[in-house]
């Protein structure tokens, strides 16, 4: 039993703090509540995080302290290589005038590691470090079309198919066929799968055989229709693609990790 005391802490640690990120700040008598726990403990939990500077007080309201900007930034750069990729992102977005997205795989889901913002742009639905299914974006099943299939397997059998909207993948061999045709042609399109009256092209990046991302393009159906939807979006996600490539490619001899 004594063994579990640090993984239980370290467990509590990190629920405290995912807490206070999804309220945007909480104070030790919310925390207590949401984690029935002691409010002596949950004092100490805090005290202990602030002192450590991942916290920060303003008048007993606790909220995240920026100490966690360089944690995410190296992760950003030394795993998923957002800092190589953006150049190219914000290229594409200006070319487009949308939203463009970077996209690795993390645990089964889509984490959104890069981006640039066209003129036209709306407010995006999701920010840097989100997480989304896979299966119900773009850049998430070029993803999928490119990961080998024990890893699919795998991935599905963790966190299933969920439907999101009346036009998500929710069977396997829906996927399957999905999947066959991402790789037939080089880029997966979503439309309305994750969130209605949405659209997006993805295309992914895979160096010496192995996959690294993706890059999406992302706006509303109003805009993304038609030849260009289907026609020039792709051509141009698929040509970013093979720049980010490239890029890399060159600026590291045959690969960049």
């Amino acid at each position: 039993m004594t063994a579990d005391v640090p993984l239980t802490t370290a467990a509590r640690t990190f629920e405290i703090l995912e807490t206070i990120r999804e309220r945007g700040g909480a104070s030790v008598s919310e925390l207590t509540d949401l984690h029935d726990l002691p409010k002596s403990t949950v004092h100490d939990y805090v005290t202990t995080l602030t002192r450590l500077g991942y916290l920060t007080n303003d008048d007993g309201e606790y909220d995240l302290s920026l100490a966690f900007l360089a944690h995410g930034t190296y992760a950003r750069n030394a795993i998923a290589h957002a800092d190589r990729v953006e150049p190219a992102l914000e290229e594409l977005a200006d070319e487009t005038g949308e939203i463009v997205w970077y996209i690795v795989e993390e645990g089964g889901r889509g984490v959104y590691a890069g981006k640039g913002i066209g003129r036209d742009a709306l407010q995006p639905y999701a920010s840097i470090g989100t997480r989304s299914a896979l299966h119900t974006i773009a850049g998430g099943k070029a993803i999928l079309a490119a990961l080998p299939d024990d890893r699919v397997d795998e991935i599905v059998a963790e966190h299933g198919l969920e439907r999101h909207t009346e036009r998500t993948i929710t069977a396997r061999d829906e996927l399957e066929d999905a999947r066959d045709r991402i790789r037939e042609r080089g880029y997966a399109l979503n439309d309305g799968e994750n969130i209605d009256g949405w659209r997006a092209v993805a295309s992914p990046v895979v160096l010496e055989e192995e996959l690294y991302g993706a890059i999406a393009v992302a706006g509303p159906k109003n805009r993304l229709r038609g030849e260009y939807f289907e026609e020039r979006l792709p051509e141009l996600t698929v040509g970013t693609a093979n720049e980010v490539q490239l890029r890399l490619r060159s600026e590291s001899g045959t690969g960049f990790r």
